[in-house]
């Protein structure tokens, strides 16, 4: 028996939504399961971005999260010792891009099909939320779309949103930062102001993907929770996404916790919005590649 499946790329906050807006990309990790019940030998292998750093075996989250699965399913039959395992990371590493979330959501819906679906939608997403710890990035993956989620202990809330005819530029530099490191720069406290300031982002951020009204993006994707300190690790961010809006973006963000930037734009700028923001990261001395990408409309996927 083989499975295959394929997730998405998230991009999450989209700028003040912290830990509660997400999309998807189209740009995808496959992981691949093969169970070969008398094996003598099987095989875990790596491919695409981290094929040399990414552990194999126990340690490797895929398979920790298809673990669990099998756990919450009274499922004992498969191991490392009868299954062949193929990861193909398209998705760069720890790059604000959710490759961990695409991970977990690969093992939790890969095992779900080998144990005949016996997991709902609802209950994938329950437990890649308690894995990951937070929803933004593990939702889309398994939903597609824009999404707004909320954490309610070891259940959420998901909300759809239109998916807009837009194109994202990511603009993903040379270097990494750690989700770890990203999150303990954090503020204890916001300010109420800020806080003031991000509901309305919020609401404006809303109202762009509800009434196809893009010019609201620009200030609907501003933020004063997190990307202020963030960006004090990212070498010209502030001026990368004011690059990014001068060439024609709607609106451009911190992806996730960086430190990849995002731009959202209408096709006929895209490919100037991503000359532009590697132009001006390349000042700072700061290598960077590009995607243009759409969003993924189907999430987590086997195919």
């Amino acid at each position: 028996m083989k499975v295959k499946v394929r997730v998405p790329a998230t991009t999450a906050n989209l700028g003040p939504g912290f830990d509660v807006f997400g999309a998807a990309l189209s740009l995808y990790n496959e992981f691949e399961v093969e169970y070969v019940p008398e094996a003598k030998k099987t095989h875990f292998t790596l491919k695409g971005f981290g094929k040399k750093s990414l552990p194999k075996g126990e340690k490797n989250l895929f398979w920790q999260s298809m673990q669990k699965v099998f756990k919450v399913l009274g499922e004992d039959k498969y191991n490392l010792k009868n299954l062949n395992i193929i990861i193909n990371t398209g998705i760069p590493l720890s790059g604000g891009l959710g490759s961990s979330a695409s991970a977990i959501v690969g093992g939790i819906v890969l095992a779900n099909a080998l144990c005949g679906n016996k997991l709902d939608k609802t209950q994938v997403a329950d437990l890649a939320v308690k894995i990951e710890g937070h929803p933004d990035n593990v939702i889309p993956a398994i939903y597609g779309g824009i999404c707004i989620c909320s954490k309610d202990g070891n259940h959420g809330a998901v909300v759809q949103l239109p998916i807009p005819k837009l194109k994202i530029v990511l603009c993903v530099p040379a270097f990494e930062l750690r989700t770890k490191r990203s999150r303990q720069i954090l503020p204890k406290c916001v300010d109420f102001q800020d806080l003031v300031f991000n509901t309305s982002r919020v609401a404006l951020l809303t109202a762009a993907f509800c009434c196809s009204d893009f010019s609201l993006l620009k200030m609907g994707m501003q933020d004063k929770a997190h990307q202020p300190y963030r960006g004090k690790m990212i070498p010209a961010m502030d001026e990368v996404l004011e690059a990014a809006l001068s060439a024609g973006a709607y609106g451009a963000c911190l992806s996730g916790s960086g430190p990849t930037l995002a731009a959202f734009c209408s096709a006929k700028y895209a490919v100037n919005v991503q000359k532009s923001m590697i132009k001006r990261w390349k000042r700072d001395s700061v290598r960077a590649n590009a995607y243009v990408l759409n969003f993924d409309g189907k999430g987590a996927a086997v195919i």
